[in-house]
């Protein structure tokens, strides 16, 4: 069969066959002409049921790709629409929902708060002028008045240690240790039986003295032989003394056997095990002293002048929470040349057993002479490397260049009824000294000089979650706060 040319047309006659290959053929290529081919069957035959005009309908493909760019542009054109549409709803009913979350809406006759947010509930302290003593923190160490090792007199085998590392121990009552008194028990008996023989032997020797001089008186003897037979006395009785002094010792290590604690307080080192055999001073436990204690720390040479001994310091156990007071008890005279401090000694009471030697302690050491300074509390004072930080409350209807601030009011109720209303703006300060209560502080700007001043409040709890022209409500409740787990120590300042 031959395949129509470029740009040549051709017509089936009427009553001629075709092929179903021919068919299949002249059908393709009507869907899909070839470049410059163009077909016809005008005639009537059994292909009447071709359409002439099949050669004009577009490639299925093309079709697919035009409805699909339609979708997707509409599909976009409707994306955009809502779009715009969300934006402009949203920046028409934002201001409403703002004022109404403020307390007020644009129509109810009723001021916005600044910044639009709810009031922060806060509590305030006070900014007080008034002399104090600037101290410093020293650290130091709790250290026992007396330390003893205890060791044995007698050498022996230990055969009881009743005590450990940790016991109490009463002086003069409770036992450290016994050694075995086999050894001695026999010593004793025997000077025992050595000093009843040289009694025995004295005795007779003193009746033979006696013959012996009645025999010198009737010239019987000569005076040579009577005094041997004195001097044999006398050493007799040497004899018989020097074995009394043995026995008297052998009872005495017999008694020093039980070895008891020295002093009150607590074995802190045991240095000898039931069995063991010691040497004459070998060391059996060591024990630390109870109920006084002392407390050693390095003071620099700058502070030292401002105290002296008996004088009463500060201290607190920071292992315990515990703030208490002791007395100045010594001061070193030679110091560290590396470090210009010298060892000062606070007596201190044990608490009963809750002060040990070893623990660390802190205390507040004076570190210039009495002054007059600003005082803040110190939980107003928001440390940083560079400045530190305090919010001071001012009026909220005041403007930004009049703002009044706020003292303590006669009636801390916290309520707005009429009062004006606050709100926290933070000043940079610096720290200049401190008390165990308080910071002395100075402003680091001079504008910021007439809000810091005497009877300002400023915020003590809740300050954490401050931002600048931030509305605050005083808390009338002086109740501590509990720490909420996961929030800061304030956590439970809710505002309403």
């Amino acid at each position: 069969m031959e395949f129509p040319r470029s740009g040549e047309r051709r017509y089936v006659p009427a009553g001629e066959k075709m092929s179903t290959f021919s068919v299949f053929l002249n059908y393709n290529q009507l869907i899909w002409p070839r470049p410059g081919v163009d077909f016809a069957l005008p005639c009537k035959s059994s292909l009447s049921f071709v359409d002439p005009m099949l050669h004009k309908v577009p490639p299925p493909n093309q079709t697919r790709q035009k409805f699909i760019v339609t979708m997707l542009s509409v599909s976009m054109t409707m994306f955009l629409l809502g779009g715009a549409l969300g934006y402009w709803a949203i920046s028409k009913f934002r201001p409403a929902a703002a004022a109404s979350a403020a307390g007020g809406g644009p129509g109810d006759g009723t001021k916005k708060k600044p910044g639009g947010r709810q009031a922060q509930l806060v509590r305030v302290g006070t900014i007080e002028r008034k002399k104090i003593v600037p101290v410093k923190t020293l650290v130091g160490d709790l250290i026992a008045v007396r330390r003893a090792t205890v060791a044995t007199e007698i050498a022996g085998k230990v055969i009881e240690l009743p005590v450990d590392e940790g016991s109490h121990v009463v002086a003069g009552e409770t036992l450290l240790a016994r050694m075995d008194d086999t050894w001695l028990k026999l010593e004793e008996a025997k000077i025992n039986a050595l000093i009843t023989e040289k009694e025995a032997t004295l005795a007779f020797e003193k009746t033979d003295l006696v013959r012996f001089e009645d025999l010198f008186k009737r010239n019987a003897l000569s005076a040579s032989e009577v005094e041997q037979k004195r001097s044999l006395f006398a050493e007799l009785e040497a004899s018989l003394a020097n074995l009394k002094v043995a026995l008297n010792e052998a009872t005495t290590r017999n008694e020093r056997l039980d070895i008891f604690a020295p002093f009150d307080g607590s074995v802190v080192a045991k240095n000898a095990e039931i069995g063991e055999y010691l040497p004459v001073g070998s060391p059996v436990v060591e024990i630390v002293s109870s109920g006084r204690i002392d407390a050693r720390i390095m003071v620099p040479e700058a502070s030292l002048p401002l105290i002296a001994v008996g004088d009463t310091l500060d201290m607190v156990i920071d292992s315990l929470g515990l703030e208490l007071q002791g007395t100045v008890f010594s001061i070193n005279a030679q110091g560290s040349v590396g470090s210009r401090t010298f060892p000062v000694r606070i007596e201190l009471e044990d608490q009963k057993g809750k002060l040990r030697p070893g623990m660390g302690v802190s205390a507040f050491v004076p570190v210039t002479q009495e002054s007059t300074e600003l005082l803040v509390p110190r939980d107003a004072v928001l440390m940083a490397p560079d400045e530190s930080i305090i919010w001071v409350l001012v009026e909220a209807d005041s403007p930004a260049s009049e703002t009044k601030p706020a003292e303590t009011p006669k009636s801390e109720t916290g309520k707005p009824n009429g009062a004006p209303q606050l709100v926290a703006q933070p000043i940079p300060v610096r720290v200049l000294s401190h008390t165990r209560d308080a910071y002395a502080i100075a402003c680091m700007r001079s504008v910021d000089e007439e809000h810091v001043q005497p009877g300002v409040q400023v915020v003590t709890e809740g300050l954490e979650r401050l931002t600048p022209g931030t509305l605050v409500r005083i808390d009338a409740d002086r109740s501590l706060l509990q720490p909420v787990p996961g929030t800061y120590r304030t956590g439970q300042q809710i505002a309403d």
